[in-house]
């Protein structure tokens, strides 16, 4: 029979001996033996007999609820404190009757248990110590059978008592005496039936309580505002409707001044537009039991006793937790790397020794198949919804199937580095997916800088970006001074408003209508060596200047590279990118580069990738998320379709609706050198013009007739290469005029 059998019927049996007990007292219907089984338990219990079906059927629920046999000594400080409750609750019947004729107490009081208990009590300390004792005796037995402390007791006894009287206090059905006009005012605003269009009936609150966060979020009103003589306007659904023009997006209420009807705002994807395909992996249990054996004989062969007392397995690698006897020396095992992969006929093999918090070694042994950890499996899992970050990058998973979720605030910039082929670039794509799938434009803005010209430029054109994807290494270091200049500017207007961080800003923006808004700001560089080459001072300058300042400003910094050298990852770069992430690279140089110790080089590729974290020195094995090609298009377009909130030309989307500055301040603009919406509407068709009457298209000519600089005149190239009007560059020749649109002459200008 099985132990659970076992268990389910002990509890059973103890269910029905409760339940033949309470029918052999209440209906005197017994029997002969059940006479006696009655008679017995009475002489025992007294009038306590109540109490043993009672016991018996806490017992039997308990060991039913009970999952492991493992969990017996939880159990059994469970039954002991029942027990104590009992004996407890026999030896207070007692006291009243304890003054009765021998013959007569049993059956009134506590019976034989509690008589006993009582009468030994009595006569070493007295009778009022003896109540005392049993109280105590009973008080004990409660947090035994509740498995509580005397602090946790306490704790929630006040914070009932205090929820039960906010509860009363609170309820519609209480009003506070009309003592003074303002309370009466304030009461007639609390009380007063909400408007038409409200979604949810208004709540009182009480006048001494302030609004937590959650409160703010929840209701879209202002607190208590003063009484207006104009009728409040009532509040717009949601509706696909166009929006009233506005300047910014509200998210969230502002207090202290009048809310106007609620606009419309950014719609966020949903996760359908995400695959659920999967690919399973991992090992099955012989395959454990198999390597787990093999791994004990190799070591015992080398004369190292070992044991494997806990297996992990993650998508990629399944790691397994091994314990060294006594006097066993951890570099011993680290040296025998070589053998336990040959024993074990793996591609590679990584040792943690000792696994942090633990002790035991860790072996990471691959996997006959590698599971796919998609971004959509990621971002369903239970750990990013608990995830208290504000900028949320899905990494993957861990060895033991974790969904790991990092903060890129906190961290709070990223250095990516890893071989060609490694998963540099889809990683990149999953974390910028997951930002856009979870933020609005007015809530994060993207600087995208990619020289090489493939991984990002499908990002053109969603209103997340503060201008097109730079491709031009010429532009990249304008982008960056652009950058450092947007961060002195919001430490001025941090200055100016007495705020330490863009944090506190924000609360302070919920509070006051004059202030800009402030999003956060994502750099994201894909290939870091091509602008080493290019401008390496320059380059190192702004990326360090940034690194060390733009954490308290939103400003965040992504940068990856696959030439993990010391002239692309320099000292200073490294020291101000404590959080790394490093994909499977060719040697232990390179990995000591990048994370400044090995191990990157017995990464599987496909993902395979350690993270160090800024406040942590373990690294962690991840598996990463993949995101396909489809998946980006599909987020891709739906933000290229989404409506704005503000009345805006098709022109305007790519670079997302900012709002006025407020007097005196110097707002916030995109890069200067990158062409505005108005810039792009008034050039554009002049710059049509120009190469239909020149027959030929260069940045230089646009650049000479029209006025622009450079970098705005090679905007207009691209702009005309992607409209079919001009072919694709062929060297430093002219590039080939394609389309014509009947444009004979322009008017130069100057």
């Amino acid at each position: 029979m099985r132990p659970e059998h076992q268990r389910e019927i002990f509890a059973l049996g103890l269910i029905l001996i409760a339940a033949i007990t309470i029918i052999f007292v209440v209906t005197g219907e017994s029997g002969r033996i059940g006479d006696l089984y009655v008679n017995g338990v009475r002489s025992l219990f007294g009038a306590g007999i109540f109490f043993v079906p009672l016991t018996l059927v806490l017992i039997g629920i308990a060991i039913l609820w009970q999952e492991q046999l493992s969990d017996a000594s939880l159990s059994g400080a469970n039954v002991l404190g029942t027990m104590l409750v009992l004996l407890a609750m026999l030896g207070l019947l007692e006291v009243p009757v304890h003054d009765i004729a021998i013959a007569d107490r049993f059956n009134e009081g506590g019976g034989w248990i509690g008589y006993w208990l009582f009468t030994v009590l009595q006569l070493a300390i007295g009778q009022i110590a003896a109540v005392v004792v049993i109280l105590a005796l009973g008080f004990v037995g409660v947090l035994l059978t509740f498995n509580l402390t005397v602090r946790e007791l306490t704790v929630g006894m006040v914070e009932r008592t205090i929820a039960l009287w906010q509860f009363l206090w609170n309820t519609p059905r209480r009003k506070p005496p009309p003592t003074t006009s303002a309370r009466r005012s304030i009461s007639d605003l609390v009380f007063a039936p909400p408007p038409q269009g409200e979604i949810d009936d208004i709540v009182p609150t009480p006048i001494a309580a302030r609004p937590t966060r959650a409160s703010l979020f929840q209701r879209p009103t202002p607190e208590l505002p003063p009484p207006s003589t104009k009728p409040p306007e009532p509040v717009k659904p949601l509706t696909p409707t166009k929006p009233e023009p506005t300047q910014e997006i509200v998210q969230e209420p502002l207090d202290g001044f009048e809310i106007s009807p609620v606009r419309r705002a950014w719609p966020l994807p949903s996760l359908d537009l995400l695959l659920e395909r999967t690919i399973e992996g991992g090992i099955t249990d012989e395959e454990r039991r198999l390597k787990a054996r093999v791994i004990e004989e190799t070591l015992a062969s080398f004369k190292v006793e070992a044991r494997v007392v806990g297996v992990n397995t993650g998508p990629a690698v399944t790691q397994f937790e091994l314990q060294p006897a006594v006097g066993v020396k951890v570099a011993k095992i680290m040296t025998l790397e070589r053998d336990l992969a040959l024993a074990l006929a793996a591609q590679s093999i990584r040792i943690e020794a000792p696994i942090p918090g633990k002790n035991v070694v860790g072996i990471e042994i691959p996997n006959s198949a590698i599971a796919m950890v998609t971004l959509r499996e990621v971002l369903d899992s239970e750990e990013y919804e608990l995830h208290r970050g504000r900028l949320k990058l899905p990494l993957g998973k861990d060895v033991s199937g974790t969904p790991i979720i990092a903060d890129l605030t906190k961290m709070p910039h990223l250095l990516v580095a890893g071989a060609t082929g490694s998963g540099k670039s889809v990683a990149i794509n999953a974390f910028l997916c997951g930002l856009l799938l979870k933020h609005t434009p007015d809530e994060l803005k993207l600087i995208l800088i990619d020289p090489k010209m493939v991984e990002m430029i499908v990002y053109n054109h969603i209103p997340h970006l503060l201008s097109p994807v730079v491709t031009e290494v010429e532009r990249v270091v304008p982008t960056l001074k652009w950058a450092t200049r947007e961060m002195e500017r919001r430490y001025k207007v941090f200055a100016r408003n007495g705020c330490r961080n863009i944090d506190s800003y924000r609360q302070l923006m919920r509070k006051r209508a004059d202030l800009e808004p402030m999003p956060y700001i994502v750099i994201v560089i894909d290939e870091l060596a091509d602008l080493m080459m290019m401008a390496a001072d320059e380059v190192e300058t702004y990326i360090c200047r940034l690194a060390q300042m733009a954490r308290a400003t939103g400003i965040h910094l992504i940068i990856a590279t696959q030439r993990p050298s010391v002239d692309v990852i320099t000292g200073l770069i490294k020291a101000n990118f404590p959080s790394r992430i490093a994909f499977a690279v060719t040697s232990q140089v390179d990995s000591r580069v990048i994370l400044d110790v090995p191990g990157a080089e017995h990464l599987l590729g496909r993902g395979d990738m350690l993270y160090m974290a800024a406040d942590s020195a373990k690294l962690i094995r991840i598996q990463g998320t993949y995101v396909a090609d489809r998946e980006v298009e599909r987020i891709v377009e739906f933000w290229r379709n989404a409506s704005p909130p503000t009345e805006s030309t098709p022109g305007e989307q790519h670079t997302g609706s900012t709002s006025q500055p407020t007097a005196g301040s110097e707002g916030f603009q995109p890069p200067a050198e990158f062409l505005s919406p108005a810039e792009q509407d008034e050039l554009l068709p002049q710059a049509i013009a120009l190469v239909s009457q020149h027959q030929r298209a260069s940045a230089s000519l646009l650049q000479r007739r029209l006025r622009i600089g450079y970098s705005k005149a090679q905007q207009l190239i691209d702009l005309l290469e992607q409209q079919g009007y001009v072919g694709p560059a062929d060297g430093s020749r002219s590039r080939e005029v394609l389309r014509h649109d009947g444009h004979s002459s322009i008017k130069e200008n100057g």
